[in-house]
């Protein structure tokens, strides 16, 4: 997810605080927020949910009462029944506003969370807004209690990773089975990856991290003989949601930069190369290069994408999406994911043997994220903090 200076005047001044650095030194105009209201084809219908006035991105159904939680990125969850949002938990003081990018990104049910009652929380630790970044990306578990509420005295750090810059933090949790789960870090921040994260598979930063979480312990579940044990796949720039697939691939959504937005499908038994800094998209990556430039292949071994889309009609930052083995029955054995600037949302899927995407409609909004309703819904999240749901027409 990326954020401009243009949006800054339009945001409400609660999602404004502190400094707003980032990578608007990375060649790439950012165009006016748009909202013209929800279209949606493939037999789908969309209505808004609820307009919260902050912004909310992600949700999850919670597997003890069926109420949806509601993640912010001020720090907040709260729990939605259909009528009433009532609070689970407070983090505002723990996490960091600094940057329109940092915040609460991720959290994840404990695989026995209706015994345990435990969650994990991914986040960038609060600190100081002013000089260089000395805020972490922090891995974190917590007690939910019996009355619904986060025990904030149960909070434990059990991983932290240092971010150079306060852009491309990532932060999306994954449960993946048996215990484990994936965590999405981004490239440490600035433009152009200055300090070459991407291609270094000993550097957390711009990978996706695959770990146990046993005892409220971490353990790393691959064994390498080289490198970083929890990096999974590298080469990423920052990972803005991913999913698996009910056969086992992982569809992750990464972030562009100059001239392409791409859509990577690996899977979880073996690392890939994704390729950034050295590639975005099929296409060479270097500072100064032109979106117009031939595509080529790479002299180093990398997994190419499986899409890239590229920075026109309006078009400037990937969200990821879901696998669609839930849902509106028009969308099942797909992936969808939008586009932040213009709200545009696709599916791709197999026909023939090839992988095709399809536009499905518009949200109407900046999509900053993608969850799960009660009853089945895609919900999307905007900027704005507007929230709306699609269905499949009855």
């Amino acid at each position: 997810m990326r954020v401009a200076w243009a949006l800054v005047t339009l945001m409400l001044s609660s999602l404004c605080m502190g400094c707003f650095g980032g990578d608007s030194d990375d060649g790439f105009d950012w165009p006016d927020p748009v909202s013209d209201g929800c279209h949606m084809d493939y037999d789908l219908e969309c209505s808004t949910l609820l307009q919260l006035g902050e912004t909310a991105h992600h949700s999850l159904i919670n597997p003890l009462d069926g109420k949806m939680w509601i993640v912010f990125l001020s720090g907040m969850i709260k729990s939605w029944d259909g009528e009433n949002l009532e609070d689970v938990a407070d983090l505002s003081d723990l996490v960091s506003r600094c940057h329109m990018e940092q915040g609460l990104l991720g959290i994840s049910f404990d695989s026995d969370y209706v015994e345990s009652k435990i969650v994990l929380l991914s986040y960038v630790e609060d600190g100081t807004c002013e000089g260089e970044n000395q805020s972490d990306l922090v891995l974190s578990s917590a007690k939910i209690g019996d009355a619904g509420v986060m025990d904030m005295d149960s909070i434990t750090i059990l991983k932290r990773i240092e971010q150079p810059y306060r852009n491309h933090n990532g932060g999306y949790l994954l449960h993946v089975g048996n215990g484990n789960y994936l965590w999405g870090v981004g490239d440490g921040g600035s433009a152009n990856d200055p300090h070459g994260n991407g291609q270094d598979p000993s550097n957390p930063l711009g990978t996706i991290q695959l770990f146990e979480f046993r005892g409220n312990e971490i353990v790393a579940v691959l064994d390498n003989s080289t490198g970083d044990p929890f990096v999974l796949h590298y080469g990423l720039r920052n990972p803005w949601r991913f999913d698996v697939s009910d056969d086992g691939d992982l569809w992750i959504a990464d972030v562009g930069q100059n001239c392409w937005e791409e859509v990577n499908l690996v899977t979880l038994d073996k690392r890939s190369n994704l390729g950034w800094g050295d590639r975005e998209g099929f296409q060479e990556f270097y500072e100064g290069v032109s979106c117009t430039e031939e595509q080529g292949e790479s002299d180093i071994d990398v997994t190419d994408p499986i899409l890239a889309y590229p920075h026109q009609e309006g078009n400037c930052s990937i969200t990821g999406g879901y696998w669609m083995d839930w849902g509106p029955e028009s969308l099942r054995n797909g992936y969808i994911y939008g586009d932040f600037c213009t709200g545009s949302i696709w599916i791709i899927e197999e026909i023939e043997g090839e992988w095709t995407e399809t536009k499905i409609g518009n949200s109407g909004g900046m999509i900053v994220g993608f969850g799960e309703g009660m009853n089945g819904e895609i919900i999307v999240f905007h900027w704005t903090g507007d929230i709306v749901e699609i269905s499949q027409k009855s």
